[in-house]
């Protein structure tokens, strides 16, 4: 998958995170390939300010014609995906997306 940019979030995905990074995030899409991918596997805590973030993202990559990939991680976040049935929403691949990634497109967030 070359080509593909990625949002690496690693801490506590939750209110805080969505009023901090949402610009950010916004700026750094703005930027992007249209292929995405956010990496949850380093986040520790998913709650709704986090999944409001993702669907941010999410409804981004698919307003500039685009494919996001969500790589959830933990059992924990898959949890959190599957109750509130975002799992439904989201791509999650099989295999590793990121494996391919352009390495300069990587962006941390803590």
């Amino acid at each position: 998958m070359n080509g593909t940019d990625v949002l690496a979030f690693r801490g506590e995905l939750d209110a805080w995170a969505d009023q901090e990074l949402a610009p950010r995030v916004t700026a750094l899409l703005d930027r992007a390939g249209h292929q995405v991918v956010a990496d949850l596997r380093q986040v520790t805590f998913l709650d709704a300010g986090g999944l409001r973030l993702l669907v941010r993202i999410r409804r981004q990559v698919a307003d500039n014609q685009g494919m996001l990939w969500l790589v959830p991680g933990s059992p924990r976040n898959w949890r959190v995906l599957r109750i509130t049935r975002l799992d439904q929403a989201f791509v999650i691949p099989s295999c590793d997306p990121v494996a391919g990634a352009r390495p300069w497109a990587r962006s941390g967030f803590h």
